[in-house]
């Protein structure tokens, strides 16, 4: 059942994976005068802030299908469909948001600040990408819901959050770790600036396969 669950979790993590924003923040932090010191204690604080949320939700929905097969069934039929919902909903957002064609993209005005974030400012900045980001509260939503009506112990629940929010984490790990090599800076920069501009049409693609994988989970349940 562990590892049903894992590849379940897959797709929810490869979302969080390519999520632009803190991939921008990453990269950012990384081109700054603290360069890789800054970098990996962002992702790592959002490796720690990610796994403190999805376990909160896990928590919230262990056990909710135990001993029940009937309300088991009903319950993943709603919650696929509520999840599919959601995501096609933040997919429609996304691409109404998107910059109109001849318009630039507009940066977050905290990205201009982010040369002079200290250790404070940068965990600050990591924990609000990881917990309060719009884009990411519902993938976690989701992969906790998976987690906890798996009907699993307290200890691979734990270590099912921990793998999920690592994996999850792996595009800002890579960022710190293998951003500082010779000739990285222009590729860093031209991520940066193709993440800003396509911003929206990425998440747009993610949340339409999200919901689509969570509409099918939903007719599966049947």
């Amino acid at each position: 059942m562990f590892w049903h669950v894992l590849g379940e979790l897959i797709p929810l993590a490869f979302a969080v994976i390519i999520s632009p924003l803190p991939l921008v923040a990453v990269i950012t932090l990384m081109l700054g005068p603290r360069g890789r010191g800054n970098a990996l204690l962002f992702a790592v604080v959002f490796a720690v802030g990610f796994f403190a949320l999805t376990l909160a939700f896990a928590s919230g929905s262990k056990g909710t299908t135990q001993n029940d097969s009937f309300f088991a069934q009903l319950l993943h039929i709603v919650l696929g469909f509520a999840f599919a919902a959601l995501f096609f909903f933040l997919a429609y957002r996304s691409w109404k948001k998107r910059p109109r064609k001849g318009v630039a993209a507009a940066e977050p005005k905290w990205l201009a600040a982010m040369d002079s974030f200290g250790v404070v400012k940068t965990s600050g900045l990591a924990l609000v990408l990881a917990i309060a980001n719009a884009k990411n509260v519902p993938i976690a939503i989701a992969a906790g819901a998976e987690i906890g009506g798996a009907g699993l112990e307290w200890g691979l629940v734990v270590l099912s959050c921990g793998v999920f929010a690592v994996i999850s984490s792996l595009g800002l790990i890579a960022v710190a770790v293998l951003g500082g090599s010779r000739g990285a800076t222009g590729l860093l920069t031209s991520a940066k600036s193709g993440l800003i501009r396509h911003n929206a049409l990425i998440m747009v693609v993610l949340f339409v396969i999200l919901g689509a994988l969570q509409l099918g989970k939903a007719f599966e349940a049947f």
